[in-house]
């Protein structure tokens, strides 16, 4: 990381680009109107912020390499063998003061494909550079707000309900063009509020093109953001109080706007609106002893009424190698008529992996709804600088779905597996190094299909991965 002190004039640049970038999230509204600020109050200001400004630049990358085999499909199906390399690279510029921040990241991430073949045209070098964060946050705005405009990530309790803007690209992105103001209430309590418009294509320049496999690699093809081809809005409150040390707990409300007329997902071709209610409670009984569980309920067009439930209590007892076992549950509603019945779960904006990439497959774009899984989690700390997670259960779809021929799916989706290593090779061995924040995981998952795909679709599926990760 590399930091820098400004001074004098330059605060005045450093003003002026948070004007730009302030007017370039002019998607929440019409032109900004300033008016003309006294010379001696523009004076005072640059003085000090000129104290106090820090200019820091940074990096990240990441290599994944992933192989499945007999992926679960949303069709109740199976895919077939593939395998295939991601290579995404990060950039960053960073200027902050004590009462504000500039932050500006350039993305790309490109793939190659090993299999199938039809697949060799997707994503590949050198894809497509991106603005993936430009933002400014104006810090205790009234001595009692943080407000942050532009494009950002926002997450907010277990990622279940706000975690993920850009469900349709995968991990490549998940951020927000938003504006988010967070109160400070005192005591360890906060409210934010926010509002965000997420268009199906990015809206920001770009450098280069992507391209896709039908078009024989030669046709660049823009990225479908939100994954459904279509725009999406919201806005919300989500409310945090941590003033006791027995019982956290959080509020929320989220109003969700799908331009569904873009879309062939939303069953009228019209917009589609969401209205989600959740608390989210998290006790700790004793020094070792600790629960979470969290409560929703959504509401809105076509008789739209569905549910969504987890409860789950954790041990971590001071024993070698740090363990902790959680034994949950994770219940959303579901509908004889799929995912545009009236009782099925709407994801908020958290269209992300979730559970595990398997699992994420049985449902289109990663929209989980119908859902069943009691499961056990284990995690260890075998040595410094290594992790490991387990976590295993079978799963249900509550309800059963109605097939083609006239008669329904079965209930039962299959049991799963998954463990994973991660080992923090840059401490081990490049301590006080560029590469001294290096990371390698290695990823796998089992799921042995039930009665909820087709007969000659069932088969065995397993997933693969391997990850490297540095940040500068």
């Amino acid at each position: 990381m590399v930091a820098y002190t400004g001074k004098g004039a330059g605060m005045k640049r450093i003003l002026c680009l948070a004007g730009l970038m302030l007017g370039a999230t002019g998607v929440f509204g019409g032109p900004v109107v300033v008016d003309r600020v006294p010379e001696s109050t523009v004076t005072a200001l640059e003085t000090e912020m000129a104290s106090e400004a820090q200019w820091s630049v940074g990096a990240d990358f990441r290599l994944r390499y992933v192989a499945s085999n007999n992926m679960p499909t949303a069709s109740h199906g199976e895919g077939g063998h593939s395998e295939y390399a991601r290579f995404r690279t990060r950039l960053w510029g960073k200027v902050t003061t004590d009462r504000f921040e500039a932050f500006v990241r350039l993305g790309n991430e490109f793939r190659y494909y090993r299999s199938p073949d039809k697949d060799e045209g997707k994503q590949r070098f050198p894809d497509v550079t991106f603005l993936d964060n430009l933002y400014v946050t104006f810090k205790e705005v009234g001595g009692w707000a943080d407000v942050k405009v532009g494009r950002q990530e926002m997450v907010f309790g277990s990622k279940r309900i706000i975690s993920d803007g850009t469900g349709g690209d995968g991990s490549r992105t998940n951020y927000f063009d938003a504006l988010r103001i967070t109160f400070d209430c005192g005591n360890k309590r906060s409210l934010d509020a926010f509002a965000l418009y997420m268009a199906r294509e990015d809206w920001l320049p770009t450098l280069g093109e992507t391209h896709d496999a039908k078009s024989k690699r030669k046709k660049g093809y823009d990225y479908d953001t939100t994954g459904y081809n279509q725009n999406e809005y919201g806005a919300g409150l989500y409310y945090q109080d941590r003033s006791s040390a027995a019982l956290g707990w959080d509020l929320y409300y989220v109003f969700k706007v799908e331009e569904g007329r873009h879309s062939t997902v939303n069953p009228n071709n019209g917009p589609f609106h969401t209205h989600t209610f959740g608390t989210r409670f998290l006790p700790k009984f004793t020094q070792t002893l600790s629960g979470e569980v969290e409560l929703s309920v959504q509401a809105g067009d076509d008789a739209l009424l569905a549910f969504q439930a987890y409860a789950g209590v954790t041990y971590a007892p001071a024993w070698q190698m740090k363990p902790k076992f959680t034994l949950a549950v994770h219940y959303l509603s579901g509908d004889r008529d799929g995912a545009r019945g009236e009782h099925a779960w709407h994801p908020v904006f958290n269209r992300e992996t979730g559970v595990g990439d398997l699992v994420a497959a049985m449902f289109s774009k990663n929209a989980y709804t119908n859902f069943l899984y009691p499961h056990l989690k284990v995690e260890l700390t075998p040595a410094e600088n290594q992790k490991v997670a387990l976590q295993t259960g079978p799963m249900f779809a509550p309800v059963e779905e109605n097939d083609a021929s006239g008669g329904t799916y079965g209930t039962f989706r299959g049991y799963f597996a998954q463990a994973k290593y991660t080992v923090a090779v840059g401490k081990i061995f490049a301590q006080e190094s560029v590469f001294e924040r290096m990371s390698l995981s290695f990823l796998g998952e089992v799921l042995t299909k039930g009665s909820y795909f087709e007969r000659d679709q069932d088969d065995t599926a397993v997933f693969g991965q391997v990850e490297l990760t540095c940040a500068f």
